[in-house]
């Protein structure tokens, strides 16, 4: 049933003059609110001689029918439940006058199952429960929490100074009596040997340190900072006790001791969230495992050729064609080897360079092999593969 249908048929009722069809004077009713009644899909009212009117086809005209008057005494005029003269049941459904939009409207009862359909539809959630002045609370509790956390971030700006390192995101290890022959790369290909050694986030560098005196000189000692914890038990078991150009190395989870006052100005500049990010994507990316390539694996820059001496300048700027021509021309010869798929004439080149790029390296080294020292309007013509790095626009 269409809400708008049944607003003009009340609205027909309420406003229009009842035609009753019937040879008479003046048989309109007076604009007065009118009992009436739907029967049987359609809407009937007295006509005030005891008679009856059905709404057809856009008007009242007189209804006729044997049980029309035991239908109308059964049939029901508003709610009964509720008593709402403003109420009335249309194909089981119940519609309440609307008094503000001048229309009839279904009645829909709030409910659980109302909610959680309207909660499923508009994702909005709305706690009915909730005490009045709630909202006023949740606002100043969020201002004195932001007040609270204002005063912590004052009050740790004021504490600046030295921190130590958590023992779980150690993962360094000091090194002594090392010989002083030992070099910074002897000493980083031994460390290796237990894992794989971080670099620093900023400098790119590897963090492995050698300790000298103020005058230079080695003092004996080292550390290594890994980038997995498993790496430093390695290195606990096996490194500690290993002989090094004949000293027995002693290896020992590194302990950081606090030395003289803090400089805030020495402090390093802490890291964006973009470049914590790519550092520890790149850490992530060393474990990841990788296949092998196949040992007849080629690279795609092999699939392309370089032909050099196809052309010269002064014939480029002679004739404004040759371009085309020569990419027409040089495709319909690389064809024969297999199917092209693009041809470049880098015409600014001076050492007169075409690109042609095959669909595999099958039909790249065929060409070479067959193109190769011919000679081309009396020149000799060099084709070879391309190295994947020249670049020959000019």
């Amino acid at each position: 049933m269409e809400v708008n249908s049944v607003n003009e048929k009340y609205d027909c009722c309420n406003t229009v003059q009842i035609e009753s069809g019937l040879e008479s004077n003046d048989t309109s009713v007076n604009q007065t609110e009118l009992e009436r009644k739907f029967i049987d899909g359609k809407w009937f009212c007295e006509d005030g001689d005891g008679g009856f009117l059905v709404f057809e086809d856009d008007k009242w005209i007189a209804a006729s029918g044997d049980d029309l008057k035991k239908k109308w005494d059964t049939a029901d005029t508003f709610d009964e439940i509720s008593g709402n003269p403003y109420r009335c049941v249309v194909d089981g459904v119940t519609m309440e006058w609307n008094q503000i939009s001048q229309q009839w409207l279904p009645v829909v009862e709030v409910n659980e199952d109302f909610l959680a359909q309207y909660h499923s539809s508009y994702g909005i959630r709305y706690d009915f429960d909730e005490k009045e002045g709630s909202s006023m609370e949740g606002k100043n509790r969020k201002s004195e929490d932001h007040k609270h956390t204002k005063h912590k971030l004052h009050d740790k700006k004021e504490q600046q100074g030295w921190v130590e390192l958590e023992e779980e995101r150690n993962t360094s290890v000091y090194v002594s009596n090392l010989p002083y022959s030992i070099t910074e790369e002897s000493f980083t290909e031994l460390m290796g040997k237990c894992g794989v050694i971080q670099r620093d986030a900023r400098t790119n560098k590897l963090k492995i340190k050698l300790y000298r005196n103020d005058d230079g000189t080695f003092k004996g000692d080292g550390r290594c900072c890994y980038i997995k914890k498993e790496s430093v038990v390695m290195a606990l078991d096996i490194l500690d006790g290993w002989n090094v150009d004949g000293k027995i190395i002693s290896v020992e989870k590194a302990k950081f001791q606090m030395k003289g006052e803090f400089d805030p100005s020495k402090k390093k500049k802490k890291l964006t969230a973009a470049q914590k990010k790519r550092f520890i994507e790149n850490q992530e990316r060393i474990f990841e495992w990788k296949p092998e390539k196949p040992r007849n694996y080629r690279p795609i820059s092999d699939c392309t050729i370089v032909m050099k001496n196809m052309f010269t300048l002064e014939q480029m700027m002679k004739n404004a064609t040759l371009l085309l021509d020569l990419e027409e021309e040089v495709r319909k010869v690389c064809e024969r080897f297999g199917a092209v798929k693009k041809v470049v004439v880098h015409d600014n080149n001076p050492e007169g360079v075409i690109c042609v790029t095959f669909q595999n390296v099958e039909h790249s080294d065929t060409a070479v092999r067959s193109l190769n020292g011919r000679v081309v309007d009396g020149r000799q013509i060099s084709v070879t593969l391309w190295d994947g790095k020249t670049k020959y626009t000019m």
